[in-house]
């Protein structure tokens, strides 16, 4: 390799390192109270949930991906690997395209596209389109709580074209540009973002290093007509027109995330140690910091029957937090009247002795601190909540190489979550 090579190789082995440490505290460290599903604590630390747009861009796109718990930043390869890391198109020995449906909690669906394409001298292009939609829901307003009986639906799109070249052998770097959409109601926001992503192999006991930024671009505003405002220049002056103005709303930011994956084979594959064309265990470690939440991880897994069927699994590392909150019991006071008001059930304007007051005094009985999913579906409930599980099949058909990959992922709170991925390589 040139001197341009090795320094990047350098750069990728401090990066390396850095996973290592990372990882192992996401297994050993406690769980903060942050973004508590009850209230945020004065002083305590939180994430920046709920600021940034394009969410959608964050979802696990293809079973693959999914049934390692999101672990793929370093296996992803193929059309699949522009949602992942974009280095990974370069490891297609053809066309490929790649389709994936999932159904997700409350109505919401996603899709991905990909479609990627060698174009000699370790070149490949690709082309990267996902979609999420929220499906019908209903119209309120302030004077209608219960409905217009208008629908609407919270919809995004990505579309972008990706690059990735081969350096050397053994190192690979890509990079894809996408135009980013996101609809709500009648209310759009557009902006323009680039992922940028390598693929390396260390040559040390089977290890590849994959490292991505995803989401890297400038904000976006909300505009629509119903923002719309009807303004009266001067109230003082009669008959003078209205104008229509147009509220300016705030820029929200992408989220930017920043992806570090580790894939060791232990057989098969790259492994020094069993090394056997007929199968492959691949062991991944990944660690994700996205802009808007915390640091997170996952640990997962791949065995391969000769490149035909696959077994998959993984968990998620800290997509938990701990909540603390009071528990606080309403004493009635039964003796004296204070000034409370008590619930006149049978209209005698007098308080009878069957009618409690309807407010009273609050006394803190006893203090809870759980985690955030164990607070829904109780801690006895639910051990792999943080689970995955998936299978895949490829096929080799009359020249065409077909691939059906399956994912089962436990969201805790949100429930089970089913994806379904096709393949085609040419």
């Amino acid at each position: 390799m040139n001197n341009k090579t090795t320094n990047y190789a350098q750069f990728l082995l401090i990066k390396f390192v850095l996973v290592l440490l990372i990882v192992p505290s996401l297994l050993f460290s406690q769980n903060t109270r942050q973004d508590s599903l009850n209230a945020v604590l004065p002083g305590d630390d939180f994430s920046k949930v709920a600021t940034t747009i394009g969410q959608f861009l964050k979802l696990e796109y293809g079973a693959g991906g999914s049934a390692v718990g999101g672990a793929y930043t370093a296996l992803a390869h193929g059309a699949v690997a522009m949602a992942w890391n974009p280095a990974g198109i370069a490891f297609s020995d053809g066309p490929d395209l790649y389709v994936s449906s999932t159904q997700l909690y409350a109505g919401i669906s996603s899709n991905y596209l990909g479609l990627t394409l060698p174009v000699g001298g370790g070149n490949t292009i690709g082309i990267i389109a996902q979609y999420m939609n929220s499906g019908d829901m209903e119209v309120t307003t302030l004077e209608l709580p219960n409905g217009t009986g208008e629908n609407f639906q919270v919809s995004g799109l990505a579309l972008g074209l990706a690059f990735t070249r081969m350096l050397t052998d053994r190192l690979s770097v890509g990079v894809t540009g996408k135009m980013i959409r996101e609809t709500i109601y009648r209310e759009t926001a557009s902006t323009f973002a680039f992922d940028v992503g390598s693929n390396f192999d260390l040559g040390i006991y089977g290890m590849v290093l994959g490292m991505s930024i995803q989401n890297f671009g400038v904000g976006a505003r909300f505009d629509g007509p119903d923002l719309d405002q009807i303004v009266d220049p001067n109230d003082d002056i009669q008959g003078n027109p209205q104008l229509v103005s147009r509220l300016l709303t705030e820029e929200w930011p992408l989220p930017i995330v920043f992806r570090a994956g580790i894939r060791t084979d232990v057989i098969g594959g790259k492994s020094p140690w069993f090394p056997t064309p007929a199968q492959r265990l691949s062991i991944l470690v990944d660690a994700n910091d996205p802009f808007d939440a915390v640091l997170r991880g996952a640990v997962g897994f791949e065995y391969g029957w000769n490149d035909i069927f696959f077994v998959r699994g993984g968990y998620k590392l800290k997509y938990e937090w701990n909540i603390q909150y009071d528990v606080l019991t309403t004493i009635y006071n039964e003796e004296y009247d204070l000034g409370e008001i008590y619930y006149d059930q049978n209209g005698n304007g007098v308080r009878d002795e069957n009618e409690t007051y309807t407010d009273g005094l609050q006394v803190k009985t006893d203090e809870v601190n759980i985690g955030s999913w164990d607070s829904y579906y109780g801690s006895d409930k639910y051990a792999l909540r943080r689970f995955s599980m998936g299978v895949g099949l490829k096929y080799n058909l009359y020249g065409t190489k077909l691939l059906f990959d399956y994912s089962y992922s436990n969201y805790g709170i949100i429930g089970m979550v089913q994806q379904v991925s096709l393949g085609f390589g040419f």
